[in-house]
């Protein structure tokens, strides 16, 4: 298995696969490069595919060390570094996506081609003006009591997210519910509720007006995650963006409409 060490000696799992135009993809909080997994055939047939998983996730060491948003970006530079990999399009879903605007915060677009945003918000929490938080209506309140429920529920919590990872309203075949509970699972409560808390401490909103690249946004129109029409104020504030909308999907595109998710990944890519 490939690993290369982080700037503290965190081990850091990735895979490659393919030739071409590189297509990084960034997993979601307490999941892992895996659930990528049946995707990425067909994206690699003409770009080399690479999956990360964060700290604390799937084969990347799970030391409880340095667990933010801040540091998973500069963990994904160490990747992308030790791989020499340029123009690339830099994928993220859900925290994932929060790590990639973290990387373009950080440390700019330089080796990127373009950026995909999958069903995520720029801000967790809902205020006044902004009605685009977590589950539609999550304030600090409602973070502290989930923090809470990590240490002293933390099944329940499992159960509860990854029911909410799928269309509303939708049957999901029990094998699949048990593959992302059992990812979900293998997190450390640690771990978990530290990027919890790192990643409800971000406010990407002032970013977005500045990033140089295009970027595709691609969210699920029956999110339980994120129910409210998050991509519009996003598209409105990045000056080079393109929208897909997947009707029949909720907070997992990639997974729900696999084959429209590539189609239009490879779409957008392909435009470049």
């Amino acid at each position: 298995m490939p690993f290369v060490p982080a700037n503290d000696g965190v081990l850091l799992h990735f895979r490659s696969e393919g030739r071409g135009r590189p297509i990084v993809l960034v997993h979601g909080w307490t999941m892992s490069g895996r659930l990528f997994e049946p995707n990425i055939a067909e994206l690699a047939r003409d770009h080399r595919v690479v999956t990360v998983d964060l700290r604390g996730h799937g084969r990347s060491g799970r030391d409880l060390l340095h667990l933010t948003i801040e540091q998973a970006a500069a963990d994904l530079e160490t990747v992308l570094d030790h791989l020499d990999l340029h123009d690339v399009v830099l994928a993220g879903w859900s925290m994932g996506g929060s790590v990639v605007y973290k990387y373009i915060e950080a440390l700019g677009t330089g080796r990127l081609a373009a950026a995909v945003a999958i069903d995520l918000t720029p801000y967790t929490f809902t205020e006044p003006g902004w009605e685009h938080g977590l589950f539609g209506g999550f304030d600090a309140a409602a973070c502290l009591a989930l923090q809470n429920q990590l240490v002293s529920e933390r099944q329940q919590v499992v159960n509860t997210f990854v029911s909410t990872m799928f269309a509303a309203g939708a049957e999901v075949p029990a094998a699949d519910e048990r593959v992302w509970r059992d990812e979900s699972a293998t997190v450390h409560d640690l771990a978990a509720l530290s990027l919890l808390a790192s990643l409800s401490a971000q406010d990407f909103r002032p970013l977005l007006p500045s990033i140089d690249v295009p970027v595709l946004l691609a969210h699920g129109a029956r999110s339980q995650i994120y129910p409210t029409k998050v991509w519009e104020p996003v598209a409105e504030a990045i000056p080079r963006t393109a929208t897909v909308i997947f009707e029949n999907s909720g907070h997992s595109p990639f997974w729900e409409e696999r084959d429209r998710f590539n189609a239009e990944l490879l779409a957008f890519v392909d435009r470049l």
